[in-house]
């Protein structure tokens, strides 16, 4: 009885979301929409750009809770995707609170997945999985940012698990996947985060970056921690960041972004009005 009332609380989340080209700009068009995720209404402050804003109303996540997000750009289709605070998981009963983000994009199809960081309370159990379906000219800018713990609290990551997969795929192609372990038990080993509390990917598909750039790029280090850059392959860049500071995480990838926006996506940096509250 105790397990099923604590089972009866937990959250299952499901958005399906379609982005449409039109004339003038990108048009958002709901397609389905379970539980307590949803998002605002779009904002046009580049004109044809559709800027979208998640929310997830309840707060934070919890052990047992199951959020989905399912967008579709269709052809020529452009849309900025952010979030207006950090998502919170909070400490496991027992269960693992699960996330899913699924994006597939069509032919001349741009994506901007620019969420705030994740934070991961102690004892917190969660497991996610990203997959991109691009066409070989869609084109894409993604970061992930995860706290574990709050380090300006003094409050650690003393116990939990993070398990996450990211997974590429470009015209039916698995060209990149990264799967991440973060246990609380070897953040202090060099295979794990050498006892940080901030990490961070950014992922940049769509451009190939040339030899000069990218060495410019990677001589730019954030003020703590440090960020390391690579092109496994023409077209896709990869950054890391591991500090203790989220603010740092901010500044290094906002920088990059602001940077290679105009290259990869062919127009200056429009910051959401949303990161300035």
């Amino acid at each position: 009885m105790a397990e099923a009332a604590l089972n009866a609380q937990n959250w299952a989340a499901l958005l399906r979301l379609e982005l449409r080209a039109a004339a003038d700009r990108t048009r958002l068009v709901p397609i389905e929409r379970r539980g307590p995720l949803s998002v605002q209404r779009p904002f046009y402050p580049e004109g044809e750009v559709c800027h979208v804003y998640l929310l997830h109303p309840p707060g934070g996540v919890v052990g047992g809770d199951r959020l989905e997000l399912c967008l579709d750009l269709q052809a020529q289709a452009k849309a900025l995707f952010t979030t207006p605070g950090a998502a919170k998981f909070y400490q496991s009963a027992g269960d693992t609170a699960r996330v899913r983000q699924t994006f597939e994009l069509a032919a001349g199809a741009e994506l901007e997945y620019l969420a705030q960081e994740n934070i991961y309370f102690p004892g917190a159990q969660v497991n996610t999985r990203t997959t991109f379906e691009l066409q070989a000219d869609s084109r894409i800018m993604f970061w992930e940012k995860h706290c574990f713990g709050r380090p300006a609290n003094r409050e650690f990551f003393a116990s939990g698990r993070l398990l996450s997969q990211l997974d590429l795929r470009v015209a039916g192609r698995l060209i990149y996947t990264e799967k991440q372990r973060v246990d609380a038990a070897e953040l202090k080993r060099s295979s794990g985060l050498r006892d940080h509390a901030v990490s961070g990917s950014m992922l940049v598909y769509g451009s190939p970056i040339e030899a000069t750039l990218m060495r410019q790029l990677q001589e730019l280090q954030p003020e703590h921690g440090v960020c390391g850059l690579s092109q496994p392959q023409p077209g896709l860049l990869i950054a890391r960041y591991l500090g203790d500071s989220t603010r740092d995480l901010d500044d290094c990838f906002t920088g990059l972004w602001e940077t290679l926006r105009p290259l990869v996506m062919q127009r200056a940096a429009s910051r959401p009005r949303i990161w300035n509250t």
